[in-house]
């Protein structure tokens, strides 16, 4: 056995004393919905794509399919600022053709031709179902499509909030406006389910849009998230009237209900709150998400050492 060469033998240096603990602070002077949400969420997230800018998210045909969808429906209701239920097969018609165009100025966002043929054959479908959900609500209420992506931003105790609503609406006989928000994604399966996200401080979006347009000086009446993710299923928005009050608590599937200006005020609070967290600069530790379903679609997963295990293996560690 040939002996160690001694010539590259090396000595251990002394342990470098370790920095003081330091806080840290967004690159962003200010403050999205989204951003809120991801870090009620996981604060790990936060603290990954906001202040590290740890890597460059690709995105994916999901995300692809969303943003399609809203640029089609975007250039849509630029023409159809008044739907009418006599539109319907012209409306279809318009809104395909819109759909087509939008899909192919996003068609790199989808990894092969048959994942974009596939998804913009859903998305035909969605538009057959979203059109004829439009003309009922025609039917029933007139309203007016008063605003379209429409940029948004609220300064409150000296921060900014910015974001963007995909659609308001206002009732041709009330006047009250309401908050439309697309989804192409999952959301809450009722009214009182997304309450209680709310309450419990998991989504700022709406609560957000209804405060920015009631400083701009609209009477909002409604919150509304518009599914558009089963082709195969017809439109059911999840909507929450706003009411002065707490109302009676709503049936437990249904896909209308209330929320009381308390509740909104509570989700502004909690909003400021976590901006001056966020802001503070004062040493702490970001924890991970404690659901495990975080993390199957996170771009930071295999740089987070602290992500909670699959619930298959919570068990193996």
């Amino acid at each position: 056995m040939r002996a160690p060469d001694s010539s590259r033998a090396f000595e251990l240096a002394e342990p470098a004393e370790r920095d003081p603990a330091g806080g840290v602070r967004a690159r962003r002077a200010h403050f999205s919905a989204s951003a809120l949400n991801a870090y009620a969420e996981c604060e790990r997230k936060w603290f990954y794509r906001y202040v590290c800018a740890a890597v460059d998210d690709p995105g994916s045909a999901a995300s692809a399919y969303g943003s399609a969808f809203h640029l089609a429906l975007e250039r849509f209701h630029e023409r159809y600022v008044h739907p009418q239920p006599d539109d319907e097969a012209a409306m279809h018609a318009d809104l395909v053709h819109e759909i087509d165009a939008t899909f192919a100025q996003y068609r790199h966002g989808f990894p092969t031709a048959i994942e974009f043929e596939i998804q913009v054959r859903r998305a035909h479908r969605t538009t057959r179902k979203y059109v004829e959900w439009l003309a009922v609500e025609a039917r029933k209420a007139p309203f007016t499509v008063v605003g379209r992506e429409l940029p948004v931003q609220l300064d409150l105790e000296g921060f900014t909030f910015i974001g963007f609503i995909d659609r308001l609406d206002r009732d041709a006989q009330t006047g009250g406006v309401t908050v439309v928000d697309y989804k192409t994604g999952a959301i809450a399966a009722s009214a009182s389910e997304y309450l209680q996200v709310v309450r419990e401080f998991g989504d700022f979006q709406l609560p957000f849009y209804y405060w920015v347009r009631t400083a701009a000086g609209d009477r909002v009446t409604r919150l509304s998230l518009l599914p558009l993710k089963d082709a195969l299923l017809d439109v059911r928005p999840v909507c929450l009237e706003v009411v002065p009050v707490p109302a009676a608590a709503t049936r437990r599937n249904a896909p209308i209900g209330t929320i009381s200006i308390a509740d909104l005020e509570r989700a502004k609070a909690r909003m400021i709150e976590i901006c001056r967290e966020l802001t503070s600069a004062q040493p702490r530790s970001f924890a991970p998400a404690g659901d495990p379903q975080a993390c199957v679609f996170c771009a930071y997963a295999l740089a987070c050492t602290r992500r909670p295990p699959p619930d298959g293996n919570r068990f193996g560690r």
